[in-house]
Order: structure tokens, then sequence, then C-alpha cells
């Protein structure tokens, strides 16, 4: 076909009826519903997504904050990369490093330097007039705060501040009156700096879904703007200091509707405090990082996959700031190479995506802005019950806001456990062949810490845990039931070997005699193990009467008393707990019998 008739050649119009019913023809009869998924924040998932079911409203009002500005630059953000070093000439170097390589935003954590002397000099050599700062943590916030109204700070511009509040520090009136007064402070020497700031990430890091995240912030900016009415500022006044802070997950539309669904609900916030809808949309600045939660020391390089997914995803959502974490920040082994790749995440993501060319890149899509419309419906319900309840004080006092968050983050980890979620390195596609380390104190509640203990213990293990994976006939009769086995034991560190095919009693116990391992998995069909199983479970047992055995796939509900008193251990299949699983298994090399090490 020559390319003008390509170019005059469209796709027919199809009704949504038509596409149901070629969808149910694939799944053979199945239904579209089962294509539906549920989300942590209760929201059901439709395969498919049409005009009618976007919402009527305002893009650029709702989702596009200070208009003017955005359609000068469009949608580039600040790469706000936090450098930290173990001394001051480390980090005047690694900071003029990063400025040089893309980075246009001074971002950086003073961490364990003694500041006295040196903070006030490195401080007057970094600060310059289009450069803007982007600070967080406490310490370093405290330490500019502290320097008083320095000459060098007036032309400071930026974000400088922290938290208390997610940050669990503010549950006390002693508490509340320092706060008051390093933000009185820094009022007075960073005038052109937001310095109130709420931090949704810490919650992120300890489970909450992207709706309770959500209505934290919201609670916490009532809060504080609460708390600045009653000491006497102006309202104005307090909502142009203010800037929010969230971390972003994996999942990749959801965190785009979490971002842009604030948006619309704080300036829903301001104009119930009768500030007019012109003005808050410039009153609203979101940064976000990466998320530390969903990252793994296991396998540690797909880290990056991840990262670089959840930075598309804030950059489609419309944040100002973002930090890209190193790979390896969760093992505590950062260092120039993975600095370098963080940095270069949103490099690409601008300069070769063309991210930095688009107002709004993630509005038009039909899911998309369903999706934003639920979450803030769903996020402003919560937001409701926690005010119905006295507020973000008294839900952080109580205990209710971290059991809403348990609830969450154990059926993350249900999800996991059972393979209903991937984290690939960690729960699945492990590699037996890196080495594992204990994971740093700062760590936080990551999902993969479960697994990464089991692996920790198996390291530890006085003798190299090694199953043998006896396979009944043919290799295509046994084969796929024996990888996924081999899987599921290196989700925990356990090697696999795997016999060559056993077309006999004899052949099984050869491979038992010359392998002697305190635990082994028949793999194979079930009608064989209706006819092999006892007669293998008792002659491996006449070896040794120690050793542990196991089929892969299921018991048969109406197998298991029989098959359990002849002496089968049980069995390993799919959407099992490997968590309990591995844990239970484990004990057979850590505490077993004397057999001897592979």
């Amino acid at each position: 076909m020559k390319l003008s008739d390509m170019k005059g050649q469209s796709f027919s119009r199809r009704t949504l009826t038509e596409w149901q019913e070629a969808a149910e023809k694939a799944l053979k009869g199945k239904g579209v519903h089962s294509l539906h998924t549920n989300t942590y924040e209760n929201i059901d998932l439709k395969p498919l997504y049409t005009e009618e079911d976007v919402p009527n409203r305002d893009r650029v009002k709702d989702y596009i904050p200070n208009v003017e500005g955005k359609l000068e630059r469009a949608s580039k953000w600040f790469i706000a990369q936090s450098i930290k070093r173990d001394s001051w000439e480390e980090l005047t170097i690694a900071v003029k490093d990063a400025l040089s390589r893309g980075q246009n935003c001074l971002s950086f954590s003073i961490g364990n330097l003694k500041h006295e002397e040196h903070f006030y000099p490195f401080l007057k050599e970094m600060i310059g007039s289009d450069t803007p700062v982007f600070i967080l943590d406490q310490k370093t916030s405290l330490a500019i705060v502290g320097m008083g109204e320095a000459h060098e700070l007036k032309g400071m511009h930026g974000i400088v501040g922290y938290d208390p509040l997610s940050e669990g520090e503010w549950l006390d009136e002693g508490r509340l009156e320092e706060w008051m007064k390093v933000v009185e402070e820094a009022d007075k020497c960073l005038p052109e700096v937001k310095t109130i700031i709420v931090n949704s990430a810490p919650f992120h890091n300890k489970g909450a879904s992207a709706t309770q995240e959500l209505a934290f912030a919201l609670s916490e900016g009532v809060t504080y703007i609460e708390t600045l009415l009653e000491k006497g500022w102006t309202l104005e006044k307090a909502t142009e200091k203010m800037h929010f802070h969230f971390s972003i997950g994996s999942h990749f539309f959801m965190e785009i509707a979490k971002i842009r669904a604030f948006k619309k609900l704080w300036q829903e916030v301001l104009s119930s405090y009768g500030i007019a809808r012109d003005l808050t949309s410039r009153a609203i600045t979101i940064s976000a990082e990466t998320s530390r939660f969903n990252k793994s020391t296991l396998d540690p390089y797909v880290n990056m996959l991840r990262s670089g997914g959840e930075a598309f995803s804030a950059i489609l959502a419309g944040v100002d700031y973002l930090v890209v974490a190193p790979f390896n920040e969760v093992s505590g082994n950062v260092n120039s190479f993975s600095e370098r790749i963080a940095r270069n995440t949103q490099l690409i993501l601008g300069e070769e995506a063309h991210l930095d060319k688009v107002i709004d890149p993630g509005g038009g899509s039909y899911y998309v802005e369903w999706l934003s419309e639920e979450v803030g419906k769903l996020a402003w319900k919560e937001f409701q019950q926690i005010d119905a309840k006295g507020g973000m004080l008294v839900s952080l006092k109580d205990g209710s806001i971290e059991n809403q968050m348990n609830r969450v983050r154990d059926a993350r980890i249900h999800d996991l456990a059972t393979r209903k979620n991937s984290m690939i390195g960690t729960n699945i596609y492990a590699n037996l062949e890196e080495a594992m380390t204990d994971p740093p104190s700062t760590s936080g509640e990551r999902l993969s810490l479960p697994f990464e203990g089991l692996r920790s213990r198996t390291q530890k293990s006085p003798r190299k845990p090694v199953a043998g994976l006896i396979g009944l006939g043919e290799l295509k009769t046994h084969k796929s039931r024996a990888d996924f086995v081999k899987g599921f034991l290196a989700t925990g560190g356990i090697h696999a070997h795997q016999s060559k095919e056993c077309m006999s009693k004899e052949d099984i116990l050869h491979f038992v005699e010359e392998t002697r391992y305190p635990y082994y998995v028949v793999c194979g069909k079930d009608e064989a193990y209706h006819d092999q199983l006892p007669m293998i479970v008792e002659s491996i047992h006449v070896i040794d009467a120690d050793i542990v055995i196991d089929i892969a796939g299921k018991i048969p509900d109406e197998k298991r008393n029989k098959w359990e008193r002849m002496g089968l251990n049980g069995s390993i299949y799919n959407k099992q707990n490997i968590l309990k699983k591995v844990d239970e298994l484990l004990t057979i090399w850590e505490e077993g019998n004397d057999s001897e090490e592979a």
C-alpha cells in the first residue's frame, strides 16, 4: 500500500457493546467483569473507560494550579535530589557537581556534620539568585533558620522546613510552641521561602493507601492553618507559606490521580475558608519523592525501574519539585553512580521523553480523568471523618491513623506473600547468587523486609539450605510444577537440586541415596500422586525417617488425612503464603537432623 493510501485509512468506530462481546469471546465466556480489579482504596477498576465516564469540570482550574506560570514553562519541574556527604569539603564538591550536571535545585542534607563554623560559608557559596532551595529534613532546615536574617539569605526562594505532625513529634503543647517559634523566625529570615510543610511521605512509607494519604494531608493542612490563625497570622499568609510533599508508589495511574485529585481538594479547602478561587490555585505547590516503601535490598538494580516509573507518574501529575532516590538508598550504600542514575532519570524524562514540553500531560485520558475524580471523592470522605472526630491531632493520639495504615500495610504484605502482587527479585524471580546483607536500621517499614529477613536467615543457617526435587515420569509431565517449586523456594534463599526423570522406584531411591538432603519435594501429575505417593514416602523414610517430604501442588481435601498419616509433611502450591511456608521450612536446616550438607 502506498503512503498516500495509508494516510487516507481510518479505523471504523466500534461501540462499547461490541468491544465487550469481543472481549468475552476472547475470555471464553468468563465475562468482562473478570477483568475488574479492586484497589487498596476500595476502587473498582474497569478494563475500559469511555467519554461517558469522564466527569464534567474545568481541567485548568482543577488540576493546573498557577496556570500562568505553567503556560510559560510548560510542565517543567525542579530536580531536587538531596545530596549528603561525610565532610563539608565533599558536600561542596558534590553539590557543585550536581548543579553542573543538570540539577536545577539546591537540595542537600547536613546529616551528622557539625555546622557551627562551616555552614554559613557553604551556604553563602551555594545560594544563587535563580536556583531555588529544597530542604525538608529537620536538622538542615533548623540550621538555615538558625542563621537568622543573614544578608545572603535575602534572595533565597524555594522550600525549607519540616513536618512535625507526620514525623510524630508534635503530640504535646511543648512541641507546638517550639514549632511556632521556628515558623515565625523562618518567616522573618526567609520571606520568599515556603516554610510550612505538610509531608505525607511518612504515611505512605507506613503503607497508607492513596486516599488515606490525601485525607491525612488535607487534615494536616487544616490543623496548621487553624494553629497559625490562633497565633495571629492572616489566612492568606498562612496558605501562601504552605507546601505539600508526597511519596509516589508503583501503581502508575493511581499515583497520577492522587496528585491531580489533591490539587482540586486543597482548592476546595481554601475556598471553604473564603479564599477566592483564582487565589487558591496560586497557593498550591507540590513536591514528590519516589517511594521507599516498595524498594528492596534484594536485586537492588530493579529499584531503578521502580523509581523510573514513579518519577514518570509524578511528572505526568504535575509536581513542582521531584526527588528520585538512588536505587541503593535502602541498603545504605549510596554512591556517586547511584546518585547520577537517579538524577539522569529525571533528565531523560524531560529532555528525551519531552515531558517538560506539555501542560498537564496526564489530562485527556478517560481513565485518568475518572480515576482522579474517584480518588478525590473517597479522600474527601475520609478527610471529613477525621475532621468529625476532632481533627488530625485527635486521630493521631487515639491511634486511629496508625490502625488505618496498618490494615492496608498488612493487606499489601499478604498480597506479596501469596503472590497476588509481584515484587521482582523479592517474591518472584529471586536471584540466589546475590549476597544478602542485613538491612540498615533506617530501612523503615518496607514491603520487602519480611522476605529480606528470610534471606538473611538462610545465609546465617549452619547448613546451606538445599531441597531435592523428585521429578516423576517424563520431564514434560513434571517440569511446570518443578519450575514453580524452584521459584517458590528461591524467594527464601533455598536452592533446589532437581533429579533426572524418575521412571521407577529405583530411580527415586537412587537420587535420595546419592543426595541425602533433609527435605524433598515430589513433582508430578495428580494421577501419579494417587498411584505412587504412598510407595515413595514409605521408601524414602526407610532410608531416613527424619527426611521431610512435600508434594508440588495442593493436597486434595479427601486425601489430606490419609497422606499426612503416612508421613507426608505438606505441599507447595500456587497462592500459598510464601512467608509462612518458607519460615517453617528453614527450621529443617536450622534445627533438623544430621544429614550431610550439600
